[in-house]
């Protein structure tokens, strides 16, 4: 598909949002005006003053209506469109300009796949909610600097009840990037956990049994850290390390969470957006931006938190 017709897509699509948006409102104000004209002759007819209740129920209903109607064009109409567009944007840019931003291999990316519930359960690095509220999707399997990965977009839910109420809540929603750590570099054996703190909040009860105070203050005020083993915590949290995790965290711009694990290091950037969907509003070279930057963001992971990390680990065996 040639990029004037996926633009095509994008304006078809902009144009059905914009559509069932303006007839929502019409169809509201339209309404609206009709019962009140209504409501007003009546009560000329009758002698008596609009009642405010009448006029609460000529705004209400017409909005109820309205919105009744949009929601029917938005899932027969409108999301159709969106996501025959989204769907053409992936396959056509998101491989094509994660190629040309350079320093990875072995690119592949599937947007219907992402990690399993069990492997995020697994992994320590963010509460998972309850597994038919999961979602995980626009997995990106490649390797960088020879560092296998894997990056998708997570989101996790729970059901919450406030009295008689129950609703669905969002636990984390944004990316989990996770690493191969090199042969050689150092493992930890048993989980060892850093976190936000506000990304360990729901994690109540899934947290190594050590809480560790490393010696850097200002780290310890950020993030709060879980081992299985102290001395491998100890081992594998060098100062620079922790420099590297908050140069990281800074970049991130983000509440971010790592789990170390066997020879797997789990990244989660809580950044509240899906990663590689497209807009039907912003132009095409805006949103290749984006994906470049998530590149970067890709990059400085692997950088900070895997290749200095390797080098100082062979220059301890040297």
């Amino acid at each position: 598909m040639s990029e004037k017709e996926i633009e095509a897509l994008q304006k078809n699509a902009r144009r059905w949002n914009r559509a069932a948006s303006v007839l929502f409102a019409v169809v509201w104000l339209g309404l609206t005006a009709a019962l009140l004209a209504f409501s007003l002759y009546v009560s000329a007819q009758e002698g008596i003053s609009l009642q405010l209740e009448l006029i609460a129920a000529s705004v209400t209903l017409p909005l109820v209506a309205a919105f009744g109607l949009y929601l029917l064009l938005y899932f027969l109409f409108v999301r159709w469109h969106y996501d025959r567009f989204n769907r053409a944007f992936k396959e056509k840019y998101v491989l094509q300009t994660l190629q040309a931003a350079g320093g990875f291999e072995s690119l592949r990316y599937d947007p219907s796949r992402g990690f399993s519930y069990q492997e995020v359960w697994d992994s320590c690095v963010v509460a998972t909610g309850e597994q038919k509220y999961f979602k995980s999707e626009d997995l990106l399997l490649g390797s960088f600097q020879g560092i296998p990965f894997a990056y998708c977009d997570v989101v996790t839910e729970s059901l919450r009840r406030r009295g008689k109420r129950s609703r669905v809540e969002t636990i984390f929603e944004g990316q989990i990037l996770r690493f191969s750590l090199p042969e050689g570099s150092k493992w930890s054996f048993g989980h060892l956990q850093i976190f936000e703190k506000e990304l360990l909040s729901n994690l109540k009860g899934r947290t190594a049994p050590h809480k560790i105070q490393v010696e850097h203050e200002g780290f310890n005020r950020r993030f709060q850290v879980f081992a299985a083993d102290e001395h491998n915590a100890f081992y594998l949290l060098t100062p620079q390390m922790l420099e590297q995790i908050v140069q990281f965290a800074d970049a991130a711009g983000c509440q971010i969470a790592l789990t170390f694990v066997g020879p797997y290091l789990y990244v989660a950037m809580n950044s509240r957006r899906s990663m590689f969907d497209a807009s039907v509003k912003e132009p095409f070279d805006k949103q290749r931006q984006a994906i470049l930057a998530d590149a970067g963001l890709m990059r400085r992971a692997g950088e900070l938190l895997v290749l200095e990390a390797d080098l100082l680990a062979q220059r301890e065996r040297t």
